[in-house]
């Protein structure tokens, strides 16, 4: 199963490539948490109230695609209310990591998304 998110805002600073972080928040946060995130909003053929997401599924950013290594408890309950999930790429998940996080499959070749206006996430349930 999948879902289509389309980019619709991108928080001055939301992106960097520093921390390998990205946060997202549907539309509709407050201006503090809109800063620091990139909203999305997803398709109405793919309502976000069906999300599913587990390790091993996958998200398509800018045509690249990541694997899933962790899934936190709260991300599929934090999405379907706020369209909001942390985002940690090329990281080993920590010993203690954060229960509205997705981390995904360190790979130093893959550098992070590039984050565009009007762009798709595609959230895959594999």
């Amino acid at each position: 199963m999948k879902w289509t998110a389309t980019i619709k805002k991108i928080g001055k600073k939301a992106v960097d490539a520093r921390d390998q972080m990205v946060i997202l928040f549907g539309e509709g946060t407050n201006q503090d948490l809109e800063d620091v995130s990139v909203i999305q909003k997803f398709d109405s053929k793919t309502p976000v109230s069906g999300f599913v997401f587990k390790k091993g599924d996958t998200i398509t950013v800018d045509g690249t695609t990541y694997i899933a290594d962790y899934v936190g408890p709260m991300v599929e309950s934090n999405m379907k209310a706020l369209g909001h999930a942390t985002l940690f790429f090329n990281r080993k998940v920590p010993k203690a990591p954060l229960a509205n996080a997705i981390y995904f499959d360190p790979d130093e070749s893959q550098a992070l998304p590039q984050f565009k206006l009007d762009d798709d996430i595609v959230y895959e349930h594999i």
